[in-house]
C-alpha cells in the first residue's frame, strides 16, 4: 500500500527542509513526500483556522506561482509561460531542500504538477477557457487549445528531469471548478474559446442554446431540476455539453499518457504516473471520466475530505447558488446537490456543523475503484480541521473502501497532534 503526505513550499521555508523530513518520517510514520510544484490561489489552512506548526505564519496565502528555479527555458516556444514565485526566481528551490535531506531519513520526494492552473505570463489570453458570457479565466488553461497540450508536455517532462522521482502525481486535469481566489459558479461553466466553439459545433451543440441555458440558470438555479425532471431538449443539450467536457479532458489526458510511455522508453525509467482526481460523485461535472481515466495512468489519488464537503467546500457552492442571507433557499439547494450526487441524507445545518458523514471516504473510495477496475486508487485522507479522534475512523473507512494507498493532506494544514495519530495508526498496523 502507498502511504504518503503532501506538503507546501512554505512549510519547508518557514519550518526547514529538516524539521518537515523530519516530523513527517518521525511522528508520522511517512516515507514518502509529495511536493508541490506550483501553488493555487488559496488560503492556508482552507477554509479557516491557522498553521498551528509554523513557526513564522498562523495563516499563508499564495497566489498559483510556480516553484521550479531556472524553468523559463522549458516554455520559450510558448507565447506565455507559468508566473515563478520571488522565491523561486531568486534561485530558491525548496524541493531539492527536501531531496537532499530525505535520504537521512529514509524518505523520498516525488512531485506534484498542477497541469492546466496556474499563474501565467505572456499572451494566456491565447490558450486559457472562457465563460459562456466571454470572461476569460486567465489561470486556468483550454484542454482543446493545442498550446495547452505542448505546455503540459514541457512542464510535465521538465520537472522529472529535474526531479527524477519513482512517481509523479499530475493534478488539475479538469475544467475549473466554483473555488479559487473568490467563489464563482460563472468560472465552473467553461469553456467557450474559439477552438470549443468550433469543436462543440462540430459535435452538434447549439452552442447559442447552451450560452442562453446557462445564463437562465446562473439567474434561477431552481430552474436546472426543472429541466431534470422533464427530461426535455434542455436537458439534451447540458448532457451533450457534458460528454463533450469529459471527452475533451479525456482526449488531452490520452496524449499526455502516450508521450508519458515513449518518454520512459527513451530515458530507460519506470517512473509511475499517477492522477489526482476528484471524488466519484463530483468528477464528472469537471471533465473527469473514471472509466476513461482509468486506463490512462498507472493509479490516481482522489480527495473525498468528508468534512470539507468532499474536498468541494459544498457550503460556499450553496451559498453562491441560494445567496447568502437566505437558510431557506441553502437547505433546499444542499438537498437537491446532496441528492444528485449521492451524497446521503443530511440536512445543511447537519453538514455546516459536521461535514459529510466518514462512510463518505468509504463509499467514494469503492466507486472509484469500480470505475477504475483492475487499476489503483488512493484515498486522500482529511488530517486537518477534525478531531484528531476522527483520524483513525477515516483511515479505517478507506480502507473499508479497498483504497491501494492513503495520500494524508496535508502536513503543514494538520496539527503535529494529527501528525502523530497518523504514526501511531501506521505503526500499529504493521504489527
Amino acid at each position: 500500500m502507498e502511504i504518503a503526505i503532501q506538503v507546501h513550499p512554505h512549510d519547508v521555508r518557514d519550518e526547514g527542509a529538516e524539521t518537515v523530513v523530519s516530523n513527517v518520517a518521525q511522528r508520522a510514520g511517512i516515507r514518502t513526500i509529495i511536493a508541490e510544484t506550483g501553488t493555487l490561489e488559496e488560503r492556508h489552512p482552507y477554509p479557516k483556522g491557522e498553521l498551528e506548526h509554523n513557526p513564522i505564519h498562523n495563516v499563508v496565502i499564495t497566489n498559483a506561482f510556480f516553484e521550479v528555479p531556472g524553468s523559463n527555458s522549458w516554455f520559450a516556444g510558448l507565447p506565455f509561460r507559468p508566473v515563478l514565485s520571488p522565491e523561486a526566481s531568486q534561485g530558491q528551490d525548496y524541493i531539492e531542500d527536501l531531496r537532499a535531506v530525505a535520504p537521512k531519513y529514509g524518505a523520498e520526494i516525488m512531485p506534484w504538477v498542477k497541469a492546466l492552473n496556474g499563474a501565467f505570463a505572456g499572451e494566456v489570453e491565447q490558450v486559457c477557457v472562457r465563460t459562456f458570457s466571454g470572461d476569460l479565466i486567465r489561470t486556468w488553461l483550454c484542454p482543446n487549445n493545442p498550446l495547452t497540450e505542448s505546455y503540459v508536455k514541457n512542464l510535465v517532462f521538465g520537472i522529472l528531469e529535474q526531479y527524477p522521482s519513482r512517481a509523479i502525481l499530475v493534478d488539475r486535469l479538469r475544467y475549473p471548478d466554483w473555488s479559487g481566489a473568490t467563489v464563482s459558479i460563472e468560472r465552473m461553466l467553461t469553456c467557450f474559446c474559439p477552438h470549443c466553439q468550433s469543436r462543440m459545433d462540430v459535435s452538434g451543440i447549439d452552442v447559442d442554446r447552451l450560452s442562453e441555458l446557462l445564463q437562465a440558470f446562473i439567474q434561477d438555479p431552481q430552474l436546472l431540476l426543472g429541466w431534470m425532471s422533464q427530461q426535455g431538449p434542455e436537458l439534451e443539450v447540458l448532457q451533450a455539453w457534458f460528454v463533450f467536457r469529459n471527452k475533451s479532458i479525456t482526449s488531452l489526458a490520452a496524449k499526455l499518457w502516450e508521450a508519458m510511455q515513449a518518454w520512459r522508453q527513451k530515458q530507460g525509467t519506470q517512473t509511475e504516473y499517477w492522477l489526482n482526481l476528484w471524488p466519484p460523485s463530483f468528477a464528472p461535472l469537471l471533465g473527469q471520466d473514471y472509466p476513461s481515466l482509468g486506463q490512462l495512468c498507472e493509479g490516481a489519488k482522489h480527495f473525498p475530505y468528508h468534512k470539507l464537503g468532499g474536498g468541494a467546500d459544498l457550503a460556499a457552492f450553496v451559498q453562491a447558488l441560494a445567496g447568502q442571507g437566505s437558510k431557506v433557499g441553502q437547505e433546499w439547494i444542499f438537498g437537491k446537490v446532496a441528492s444528485l450526487l449521492k451524497l446521503g441524507k443530511l440536512t445543511y445545518d447537519e453538514y455546516r456543523t459536521c461535514g459529510l458523514p466518514v462512510s463518505f471516504v468509504a463509499d467514494q473510495t469503492q466507486w472509484g475503484k469500480d470505475a477504475f477496475g483492475k487499476n489503483k486508487i488512493f484515498t486522500g485522507i482529511q488530517i486537518w480541521d477534525i478531531p484528531e479522534e476522527e483520524i483513525e475512523h477515516t483511515i479505517r473507512s478507506a480502507i473499508e473502501g479497498q483504497a491501494d494507498g492513503l495520500f494524508f493532506y496535508c502536513y503543514g494544514w494538520a496539527t503535529l497532534g494529527a501528525l502523530d495519530q497518523v504514526g501511531q495508526f501506521l505503526q500499529n498496523k504493521e504489527r
